[in-house]
């Protein structure tokens, strides 16, 4: 307990949207952005040194790497009406423009591959502290995570969220790109075989990103199936460095065949799983339909106005005045008929989370279908 309210404490200290270098206010986002790509760079020129490669070539690799990034930005713009930095999207972007060049110049294409994944992965590594630093690719409500505040609002954080506590998937994520980044690049010092770094890092990466998703808290991603666009990816590029291993294109590896056949067992039982449940739980407490419901209770406590999400919940939000004090007071029913006792629960514990200003909460049901949560403020 006194370990998670340290963490706590330090992370919510930690976090700011704006950062003050020599005198002058910079986004953190962009600072640490830039952070990452001088040291992606040098990571890269260190790994490809130590080959015997040439500096000029990885230098071109660079910048194709880099205007690859920018045009899928650009292109996020047009097709989407605002910018978006997906991962996985850039990553794969950025390889295969990599690839073509490379085998273009008539270069060893697997050996500057590995040194461009590890220097992708440095900059997913300093990405992440962005993200984690502004609020963005945040994760679900917990009792540990970071709580963002007012000016990340201002700079585009959900103020729904504003004081919730999120699980810090960024931090996370970070931690899991830095250890792999340093595994690979330990191979390619230790002369392993081209490539083998390269599957080492997508394999490693993807494991750890399809288990992840699981925590993610922002919504708008694209879902198929119950699954997020990055877990599918995470499947099939696994997948991939296994058929590219059998046909002998990357150096095989037993583990790739085990990792790959664990995410489908793993993707197989959470499908059944939920399958099992009617898939309810899933549906009221993804991340999209959360965010419906942290918008709903954002609401003035003055008003009685009744929302409902697109899975058909309805709430509503006030506050009651009783002789021991006020109560926070949220209703909860579905538009289709009564809510069943694993529903109510389910969406009582969410609001919990969602009010961390409120405690004691009690969970009564009343009339026509009609679930009310009471808690006093904390």
């Amino acid at each position: 307990m006194a370990v998670r309210e340290t963490l706590n404490g330090d992370m919510d200290r930690l976090v700011r949207p704006t950062v003050t270098i020599r005198g002058r206010t910079l986004p953190t986002f962009q600072v640490c952005g830039v952070t990452g790509l001088v040291l992606a760079i040098l990571l890269a020129m260190l790994l490809v040194a130590s080959r015997g490669l040439s500096p000029w070539v990885m230098a071109a690799v660079v910048g194709a790497a880099v205007g690859t990034f920018f045009a899928l930005a650009f292109a996020s713009k047009i097709v989407g009406g605002e910018e978006q930095l997906v991962y996985y999207h850039h990553e794969i972007g950025v390889l295969s423009v990599a690839a073509l060049l490379l085998w273009a110049l008539g270069q060893p294409v697997l050996a500057f591959l590995d040194a461009t994944i590890l220097g992708i992965g440095l900059f997913l590594v300093c990405g992440r502290v962005g993200c984690f630093m502004v609020g963005c690719c945040h994760g679900r409500p917990g009792r540990l995570g970071v709580c963002y505040n007012h000016s990340h609002a201002e700079a585009g954080f959900p103020g729904y969220f504003v004081g919730v506590r999120l699980f810090p998937t960024q931090l996370v994520e970070a931690l899991l790109a830095l250890t792999i980044v340093a595994v690979g690049s330990a191979m390619v010092l230790r002369g392993f075989p081209p490539g083998a770094a390269l599957a080492w890092y997508v394999v490693a990466y993807d494991v750890g990103r399809f288990c992840l998703e699981f925590q993610r808290g922002d919504g708008g991603r694209p879902y198929y199936r119950g699954f997020s666009e990055a877990q599918w990816i995470s499947l099939t590029l696994t997948w991939l460095v296994v058929v590219a291993g059998v046909l002998g294109v990357l150096p095989a590896a037993t583990w790739h065949g085990v990792a790959a056949v664990a995410l489908t067992a793993l993707l197989l039982a959470v499908a059944v799983k939920r399958r099992s449940q009617g898939d309810w739980r899933f549906r009221l407490l993804r991340a999209d339909h959360m965010q419906e419901v942290a918008r709903a209770l954002s609401a003035s406590p003055s008003s009685v106005a009744v929302s409902r999400t697109s899975q058909g919940i309805q709430i509503s939000a006030d506050r009651l005045h009783t002789e021991t004090g006020d109560l926070s007071h949220v209703a909860l029913s579905r538009a289709d008929g009564p809510l069943n006792d694993e529903e109510a629960a389910a969406l009582a514990g969410l609001v919990v989370q969602l009010r961390p200003q409120t405690t004691e909460a009690q969970l009564i049901r009343g009339e026509q279908g009609v679930m009310h949560l009471l808690a006093a403020p904390a």
